[in-house]
């Protein structure tokens, strides 16, 4: 009786151990895979963080851009109202004579 006990108990054992064995690689599998996507979510972080300096270095650069821009355009403003103003004198000066 002793045997068939034992025999029993050891056939449980195997099944169990059988349906253990699947679980524990699906697990080591999972795990691995965790690790990776928590290396990618990582990267991730820094890539965004890294195009977040770069845009804000962008809008920086291209504020004094902007602002270089707006005195040229100033600058060309009055020399074309001078050209003008110079032309004007001198059509002037023209239908004077």
């Amino acid at each position: 009786m002793v045997s068939l006990v034992d025999g029993v108990l050891l056939a449980a054992l195997v099944g169990t151990n059988a349906c253990v064995l699947p679980l524990y690689l699906k697990l080591k599998r999972l795990d691995r895979a965790q690790a990776e996507y928590g290396r990618a979510v990582a990267a991730s972080g820094h890539a965004l963080a890294t195009a977040g300096e770069a845009v804000r270095s962008f809008t920086g650069e291209g504020r004094e851009v902007l602002e270089a821009l707006s005195v040229k355009i100033e600058e060309a403003r009055a020399a074309l109202a001078a050209l003008e103003a110079g032309r004007r004198a001198a059509a002037r000066g023209e239908s004077d004579r």
